[in-house]
Order: structure tokens, then C-alpha cells, then sequence
């Protein structure tokens, strides 16, 4: 393996020094003064000065995108644009993913010996039963969240209290309770199915694998529990980009299957949920494919997701959504942009498809038929 060579690996398999500098990366993301938003705590009528880490958060609760067509896609260009904060750091970083078919507390490294990544020179405390479930260091000393702050500078443990919300401060707590066992062993002990990769990867059609994928990766949130357990708070927790990393890796795999070379190709991936649009009102809404990846489309176009929340930069007076010259990377897109529709390389296996059945084809007006 080559540190800097852009894949995307499974966490445990990567070096202790790797690990390290992402851990550091994360750190720096919240602590380095140059890694923060335009503006000030205090600005009106929106936030500026946010950390790049803390932003994650905010863009995480402005959107309604579980549950819907573009759950996967929007996740995708969250995904993809951490990453590339994450090499403001070190340009060598990828982010990397937990294979949640292990134990993160007991999960295999390169020689198959289990290593925990839940410790304090990694991701912190995920038992319950230490410290009452605070994640602890590394994050504490780092400000990632603060138990005793000073005054109303702080996030509440209820998401929409509107009292304790401003993005700049730090949430009150950060707590895990993951049980002992895996991730199956979770779903079995509370009688929900669980779907392994191969289930996922050879589902026939995209709403077919989304809908598996999302439930699985619900139960990952729950296994986890606490901060992450709930979704309104869960990009609060650093251990969140490497389940959704991994989530990414299953929908790319699924893309990458031999022989269904079309699910690269922004016309057909998406099968009939393609011209799908954003149905229903705040706050329950189904985000469809051919509605603009928001926050960072801003408001106020008409295919821009309905009661979405303002968030700078891609908001007055920073507007880096309607600045191309300046903010190249910044244009308005959907789920079809070629930019999320092509995914990452990552470093797992290819998918033994002789023990697939055979899927339905397509044809070039886009209709299924199963066969």
C-alpha cells in the first residue's frame, strides 16, 4: 500500500502512523485557525467562523436527505468534499472506512491481528460504561465538545434546541454505547434483518440496494448509539465518516460490478428514480434525484430542496455557489453530476458475481424489465 496514492482503505488495514496523521487531521480541522469559514460567532442573519470540522454538523442538520432517492448521492459529495479538507492537511490522506462486518473494538488489522479503534490515541471511548459514555480523548482536550462550558456557548443534546444551536460553539457532549459483539449480532438481538455486502452489491436495482444500504447503515448509527445514534447530532462524532465512508464503498461496488459497466453513466444509474423530485414539506421530505445537493446550491432556486436552512459560505454576504471564477469547485449540481456519479477508488476486493443471480437489464429509454 502507498500512503498518498488516493484510495480509499479499510482503517484497520492502514499503518498506525496513517492513522495518526488522520487522527491529527481531524484535530486540525477544528483547531487550526486557518481552517475555518468566513466571518464571525456573532454575524446576522447567518453563523461565519465556523471550524471545518464543526461545519459538518451544520450541513448535516440544514438538509433532509435520509430516506429518499438522493440518500447516497448527497452523502457522496459530503463525503468527497471532507476528504479534500482532510488533504489541506496532508495532501497524502484519503478517508478511510470502517468494514462494519467487524468488531470496531476487535476488528483484524494488515496481519489479522484485532486491534480496538476506540481508544484515546484513535477515536476515543465507545463503551457505555466508561465515563459515562463520553468519547474522551482525543476530543475532549480538543475542544471537539465541552461537558462543562462557560455560559450559553455550547450545542444541547436536543438538536433543535434553538437556544444552544449556533455552529460555532461546541456540542455539550459526545457520547457513545456501543454494545459488545458485532454489528449483525445487533441487528439479530433485536430481530432487524442485516444485510451482508454481497446481499447489498447484487441487488438488481438502485432503489433496491438503497433501501438495504440505508438500513443497514441505520443500524451501524444505532450499534454505535449516542451522539451517532441519533441523526440529528451524528456528524458530531468523527467516528461518523468512517460509516459513511465504508457506506460509499458498498454503493461504488455495487456501481463497479462487472458487466454493469451503465451504472457509471449518470443517464441510467439511478434506474427509475432518475427524474425523481423532492416530494412532501419540512421536515418530512423525500430528497429526489434532479434536486439541487444543497446546502451547497443555497436557496431560492425552484429545484432546490424545500424548508432547506441557510448556510454559509453558500449564503449572504460569501455566495461561493454564484462565484465560478472564483470557487470553481463550488457550481450548482445535482445527484447526476459526473462528479458524484463516479466514485472514489477504494481497496476492496472485487465481488465474486458468480454467486449472483442475474439482474434485470436496460435498455436505452430506461425501462426496466426484469429477467
Amino acid at each position: 500500500m502507498t500512503f498518498g496514492d488516493g484510495i480509499r482503505r479499510n482503517i484497520a488495514k492502514v499503518c498506525p502512523d496513517e492513522r495518526n496523521i488522520l487522527k491529527q487531521a481531524f484535530i486540525a480541522l477544528h483547531t487550526n485557525q486557518n481552517f475555518r469559514y468566513p466571518g464571525k460567532r456573532n454575524d446576522k442573519p447567518f453563523v461565519g467562523g465556523v471550524s471545518y470540522w464543526f461545519k459538518q454538523d451544520e450541513i448535516h442538520q440544514a438538509t433532509h436527505v435520509h430516506g429518499g432517492p438522493a440518500f447516497l448521492p448527497w452523502h457522496r459529495e459530503l463525503c468527497n468534499r471532507f476528504e479534500k479538507l482532510l488533504r489541506k492537511y496532508d495532501d497524502r490522506l484519503s478517508l478511510y472506512y470502517w468494514d462494519w462486518n467487524t468488531d470496531p473494538t476487535a476488528t483484524p488489522d494488515e496481519q489479522g491481528n484485532p486491534i480496538n479503534l476506540f481508544t484515546k490515541d484513535f477515536m476515543g471511548n465507545a463503551d457505555g460504561d466508561v465515563n459515562e459514555g463520553d468519547a474522551g480523548e482525543p476530543w475532549l482536550s480538543a475542544n471537539f465538545y465541552d461537558p462543562h462550558p462557560k455560559g450559553d456557548r455550547y450545542r444541547g443534546v436536543d438538536p433543535f434546541d434553538e437556544a444552544h444551536s449556533n455552529p460555532f460553539d461546541p456540542p455539550i457532549e459526545i457520547k457513545r454505547h456501543k454494545p459488545a459483539g458485532t454489528l449483525e449480532s445487533f441487528a439479530k438481538e433485536f430481530n432487524q434483518p442485516f444485510y451482508s455486502d454481497n446481499d447489498i452489491i447484487s441487488s438488481c436495482t438502485y432503489t433496491g440496494m438503497r433501501n438495504k444500504l440505508e438500513h443497514v447503515h441505520n443500524l451501524a448509527h444505532a450499534y454505535i448509539g449516542g451522539t451517532i445514534g441519533e441523526p440529528h447530532t451524528s456528524f458530531r462524532d468523527p467516528f461518523v465518516f468512517l460509516i459513511h465512508s465504508n457506506v460509499d464503498r458498498i454503493f461504488a461496488a455495487w456501481q463497479r460490478r462487472p458487466g454493469f459497466e451503465w451504472r457509471l453513466d449518470p443517464k441510467y444509474v439511478y434506474g427509475l428514480e432518475s427524474s425523481s423530485v423532492a416530494i412532501g414539506t419540512h421536515p418530512h421530505i423525500s430528497v429526489g434525484i434532479t434536486t439541487l445537493l444543497s446546502p451547497w446550491a443555497g436557496v431560492g432556486d425552484p429545484r432546490a430542496e424545500p424548508g432547506l436552512r441557510d448556510v454559509r459560505p453558500w449564503a449572504s454576504p460569501d455566495n461561493w455557489h454564484r462565484q465560478p471564477k472564483l470557487y470553481p469547485e463550488e457550481k450548482i449540481k445535482d445527484s447526476r453530476d459526473p462528479s458524484i456519479v463516479i466514485p472514489p477508488q477504494y481497496d476492496a476486493p472485487e465481488i465474486d458475481i458468480k454467486s449472483f443471480n442475474l439482474c434485470e437489464s436496460i435498455v436505452k429509454d430506461n425501462v426496466w424489465s426484469m429477467t
